[in-house]
């Protein structure tokens, strides 16, 4: 409360806003900021793709991690649990398709045995997550890890 010079009251019954507003803008950009950082997930190298589609929000989403670790619901599971968690969510929401992230590195024989679990729950519509290419259309894709370019 403040005195009001030459007033009879003695006192002011008014609230000073400008502080409240300040410190609420400060915390605004402060969560604004600090949002983005708190929704992490595992750090995937898709490989690229030029006729890729866009990720249907409604689909499951299995990640293979760069070390093999299978992520599905924002933890990590053994590819036996994967089986089983899916075959109780395909009893639910059979008509779902499951996307599948996987790093470029990992081994073609590892992504096949995640995507035969995933059929094997029962799941027909499986697809790809891959980043689009920056090359132009009718580029030569380069050459992979390890091999010579032409």
């Amino acid at each position: 409360m403040a005195f009001t010079p030459g007033s009879k009251r003695g006192q002011m019954a008014e609230i000073n806003m400008t502080p409240l507003i300040d410190v609420m803008l400060v915390l605004l950009i402060i969560f604004m900021v600090a949002a983005p950082m708190l929704t992490t997930g595992v750090d995937v190298n898709l490989p690229e793709s030029r006729t890729g589609k866009n990720l249907t929000s409604e689909a499951l989403v299995v990640t293979l991690a760069r070390d093999g670790r299978i992520e599905f619901e924002k933890r990590f599971i053994q590819e036996g649990v994967l089986r089983t968690e899916l075959r109780q969510r395909f009893a639910a929401q059979n008509r779902r398709p499951v996307m599948v992230r996987a790093d470029g590195s990992i081994p073609y024989s590892r992504v096949i045995a995640v995507v035969d679990a995933i059929r094997e729950a029962g799941f027909t519509q499986v697809g790809f997550v891959t980043q689009a290419t920056t090359a132009p259309a009718g580029a030569e894709p380069p050459p992979p890890d390890g091999a010579p370019a032409p």
